[in-house]
């Protein structure tokens, strides 16, 4: 008995000893079930975090060797058409000379020759056309070319029976994010019989296709740049830009068929007022054309931009 009352006394006298502080180690040296939770979440955060590091250094190392495929594949295509023609043709000149066509008589003679009326040909013109026929030998969707003045679009177009083929195809075929430059399936091969020529563009972060349409937001180039040139086999087309706004993709701009030439008109009226720069000098009747460059505006999920522009010029390609 007084063995066990000694021990309870030295138990008793200890605890007056002890501090608090060594009371709280033996606690701190065991971690609750809220650390071990917390400690989990920064252990799961922390590996979300490098995960999310590797895959946006993944994904634009693929950005950069996109941008340099694209690259190839569209020099390639300026090669094709500046070879033998001259820069600036391509870069879209309006004023190309109109020749004689004396090539034609050179095997007749007598009362044939007093007769022929030679037909004035655009001798630049018709070397394009010539570098239109061989890339179209080669890649048969070819529809015709584009370029405009102040910009960086110089591109061919293409077309298909689809919307979607070219949105990740470049026009040799190969697989590419940058797509092409392409026309609406709907519209009609000759470019004279479309009253609303649709073609559309990827908005490329990296400036390329139609990334450059961003710059007709601004009053002072819509002014001063409004001039757009498209090549095909038939002719050389200019169109002055009278148009442009934001949209969404459920506004209906990329229409291509009007039943009647009031319905058309009342459609290029109505695209005419989106504008938000103010041009009045176009009106439209029944031999109006009108061109529709569309691309994603990368500022809302939906949201596109839209510039229209109407037919100034028209060279037709020789026949024959």
């Amino acid at each position: 008995m007084s063995d066990n009352k000694e021990r309870n006394n030295r138990f008793a006298d200890s605890l007056e000893t002890v501090t608090a502080n060594e009371l709280s180690k033996g606690k701190k040296n065991r971690k609750n079930i809220s650390e071990i939770i917390l400690d989990g979440f920064r252990y799961i955060l922390m590996i979300v975090c490098t995960v999310a590091l590797v895959y946006s250094g993944i994904s634009i190392v693929k950005a950069m060797s996109g941008y340099s495929d694209q690259k190839k594949e569209y020099d390639k295509a300026e090669n094709m058409m500046d070879d033998s023609i001259g820069v600036q043709i391509m870069l879209g000149s309006p004023n190309m000379p109109l020749t004689p066509d004396y090539d034609a008589s050179q095997n007749l003679t007598g009362e044939e020759l007093e007769q022929f009326q030679p037909v004035t040909v655009n001798k630049e013109y018709e070397r394009i056309k010539i570098k239109l026929s061989n890339i179209k030998a080669q890649y048969p969707d070819l529809y015709g070319w584009i370029t405009i003045p102040g910009t960086v679009i110089n591109y061919p177009i293409m077309q298909t029976d689809d919307n979607d083929y070219y949105l990740d195809h470049s026009y040799t075929g190969t697989s590419l994010g940058a797509g092409s430059i392409f026309a609406d399936y709907q519209c009609k091969p000759k470019l004279m019989d479309n009253r609303n020529l649709v073609i559309y563009g990827h908005h490329m972060s990296n400036n390329s296709m139609f990334y450059s349409l961003d710059l007709y937001l601004k009053e002072s180039f819509f002014k001063s740049n409004n001039t757009i040139h498209i090549y095909t086999l038939d002719g050389m087309y200019t169109y002055k830009v009278f148009s442009v706004y934001e949209t969404n993709k459920y506004f209906p701009y990329i229409k291509t068929y009007f039943s009647t030439i009031g319905s058309f008109t009342d459609f290029a009226q109505m695209i005419k007022e989106q504008s938000i720069h103010n041009n009045d000098a176009f009106v439209f009747d029944k031999d109006s054309r009108i061109l529709t460059l569309s691309t994603c505006t990368n500022r809302s999920e939906d949201g596109r931009l839209a510039v229209h522009a109407v037919l100034t010029e028209i060279y037709e390609a020789k026949k024959g």
